[in-house]
């Protein structure tokens, strides 16, 4: 496989998540039809299978077994693919989270797919998130995205699409992956934990996106959340100074806490204050989606600073009126 940035699932075969199987068995209809598109890209929520499901259509192309409607793991190109060096798939992706792709990568992976197959089938390429490249690495890639190679399949991961060059987006076949069915996402969820409630629970908190609510189940990030939700309780009860709320979030991971925020603020306005309305919450929203929009600019805001201000802000949207 070419030395760009990849995920180490692509030294393992993928299946997509039960929620996404009407949707796979259209990618099937569309291979066995010749009817594949030469770029597609899959948006929706963080945290639903999208980077799963492109990896297993990735491996589904590569895959030269007759028949098969998955990636069969047995024939060599299955075996490539486990061993992490075919060299008909590139994976490109951050070097690290939150840092932005760059063009060099780009171009070493528009050369790769403007080249024969190795393997003579399909060259595959998949970019995750897509919103993760600067402005030159977006421009180099519309070349390859204006000028299609026979059997070369582009595939565009995306969280936040509005993020993608206009033209990029106008340049592929896009699939919007909405939330999962409740049921189905929670009867995988309660499968893996063995817990139906804490499942259902934790999906909630999740706000329906079951490898988010897995996550929380396997690591610490569920009790950092609780705490994260206990500061703004805090702050909105009056028992928190903005200043101290912000020295104990500084550190963190600003993009994550704002999402925390949003999905809280979510709650609440459906929730606890559904009959209480307040127009302040709604302007406040606006304030965290232009604080979201930020950070993910790349403009390195003061973390300090930044808290300090939406606390301020916080603290005024339940302030009464004189």
């Amino acid at each position: 496989m070419p030395s760009l940035p990849s995920s180490e699932t692509t030294a393992s075969l993928s299946l997509p998540y039960p929620w996404h199987q009407e949707l796979w068995d259209s990618f099937n209809q569309n291979i066995e039809q010749g009817r594949m598109a030469h770029a597609l890209m899959l948006t929706g929520p963080q945290g639903i299978g999208k980077e799963r499901l492109a990896l297993a259509l990735a491996q589904r192309l590569l895959c030269t077994a007759e028949m098969s409607k998955y990636a069969c793991g047995s024939c060599k190109s299955c075996q490539l693919l486990l061993a992490g060096n075919h060299p008909d798939l590139s994976i490109l992706e951050p070097e690290e989270e939150g840092k932005r792709i760059l063009i060099d990568p780009v171009r070493k992976l528009c050369m790769l797919l403007s080249k024969t197959a190795q393997q003579g089938g399909w060259k595959l390429a998949v970019i995750m998130p897509a919103e993760s490249m600067n402005i030159s690495a977006s421009n180099a890639l519309l070349k390859s995205l204006e000028e299609p190679q026979g059997k070369a399949l582009l595939i565009l991961v995306s969280h936040r699409p509005g993020m993608v060059s206009a033209t990029i987006r106008s340049r592929c076949q896009k699939y919007n992956l909405p939330l999962p069915d409740r049921e189905i996402a929670t009867q995988w969820l309660a499968e893996i934990t063995g817990n139906r409630q804490e499942s259902e629970a934790t999906l909630d908190l999740a706000t329906g996106r079951p490898l988010l609510a897995l996550e929380y189940l396997q690591s610490d990030s569920l009790e950092t959340r609780r705490q994260f939700e206990a500061i703004v309780d805090k702050l909105r009860l009056g028992e928190l100074s903005a200043l101290d709320a912000a020295q104990q979030c500084q550190k963190q991971n600003s993009d994550l806490m704002l999402g925390w925020f949003m999905d809280y603020l979510h709650r609440l306005a459906t929730g606890e204050l559904q009959n209480k309305p307040n127009a302040r919450l709604f302007e406040f929203s606006d304030k965290l989606r232009s604080a979201r929009g930020w950070v993910l600019s790349g403009s390195n805001p003061n973390p300090q600073l930044l808290w300090e201000e939406l606390f301020m802000d916080w603290l005024q949207v339940f302030r009464r009126r004189a």
